[in-house]
């Protein structure tokens, strides 16, 4: 499997649903999630190409041939990634003196030097020097929106949480392809999908943005393509995902991870919206002993297709 990394430079302010279960107009999530990412470039397919281009892309994915990590924040040319969901040492000591400053660290910049320091805090339980990864990459807002009630022939005004990315910030994600044929065609969607917007309240002006690819001679970059899919001790999740169900006593198997809400509603061009089903997947960031395959499952079905959910994981190989 080949990989290549893409930024996503936000021109307009971001509203994506945080799957918590929270009222989803006034929250929002910083990143975007895979199944995100593969829902959005469906419906890209299907608008510019037609059905059988959406067939296409369903059958890559669950093939393998085709996959996507979740994205997250850049700053420059600095690339981050989770935290590892990996508890302390049984014999390491908390470093209580630095506890909330601890608990405010979510992002490592993707280094051998920065995963090295961690190793050594899981070990000691003395966190390095967070001064500089402790970093702010967006700002939270609500704005104030408006719609037009019909009946009353009156402007109705609600609230829309979003984010707005900090200069030079923004989110990166990693496509995994065969084919390099198959790498440009996605390329090319993302960069459609960038003028209408990608995440909730597209049609109000929300999720824009301009599409980079990352050259080789990132060196973040190069510590992610060195060590993606690489076998390690400890694997980490990079793309939100659900193992099958055959799968699931086994990937758990000596695993430290969260999970978050998959729910929602489907859009389709061909269809009338319907509500999907909801699952629960592995965060990004979980640490697995064992990798799994993951499945692009079927959520829903209108009274035209059905509705796909995409749950294959990405891995990075970590000794821990």
């Amino acid at each position: 499997m080949n990989y290549c990394l893409y930024k996503l430079h936000f021109t307009t302010p971001l509203h994506c649903g945080r799957g918590d279960g929270a009222v989803s107009l006034t929250n929002t999530a910083m990143t975007l999630r895979a199944d995100t990412i593969f829902s959005a470039l469906c419906n890209e397919a299907a608008l510019q190409i037609g059905e059988t281009a959406v067939d296409e892309i369903i059958a890559l994915c669950s093939s393998g041939k085709l996959c996507f990590s979740d994205t997250f924040p850049f700053h420059k040319e600095v690339l981050y990634l989770p935290v590892p969901l990996f508890p302390l040492d049984e014999n390491a000591e908390f470093d209580v003196k630095n506890r909330k400053a601890i608990k405010a660290v979510h992002w490592l910049p993707a280094s051998d030097e920065y995963f090295r320091n961690f190793s050594g805090y899981i070990k000691s339980g003395n966190m390095f020097d967070i001064e500089d990864i402790t970093k702010s990459f967006a700002v939270f807002r609500t704005d104030i929106k408006a719609f037009v009630n019909n009946d009353k022939d009156d402007t109705v005004p609600f609230e829309v949480g979003c984010c707005e990315f900090e200069e030079n910030c923004g989110l990166y994600g990693m496509i995994g392809y065969e084919s390099q044929e198959d790498a440009d065609a996605v390329i090319e969607l993302l960069k459609s999908i960038g003028i209408s917007g990608i995440g909730g309240q597209v049609s109000r002006g929300f999720g824009k943005f301009v599409l980079q690819t990352i050259t080789d001679d990132n060196k973040y970059a190069s510590f992610i393509k060195e060590n993606i899919g690489t076998d390690k001790n400890n694997y980490m999740l990079l793309a939100s995902s659900l193992p099958k169900p055959e799968e699931m006593e086994n990937a758990l198997d000596g695993a430290y991870y969260n999970i978050i809400r998959r729910g929602g509603f489907s859009w389709s061009p061909y269809a009338n919206t319907l509500k999907k089903h909801t699952q629960y997947y592995l965060v990004s960031g979980s640490m697995l002993k064992h990798t799994f395959d993951g499945d692009v499952f079927i959520v829903g079905e209108n009274e035209q297709h059905y509705i796909y959910r995409y749950a294959k994981p990405v891995f990075l190989g970590v000794n821990l």
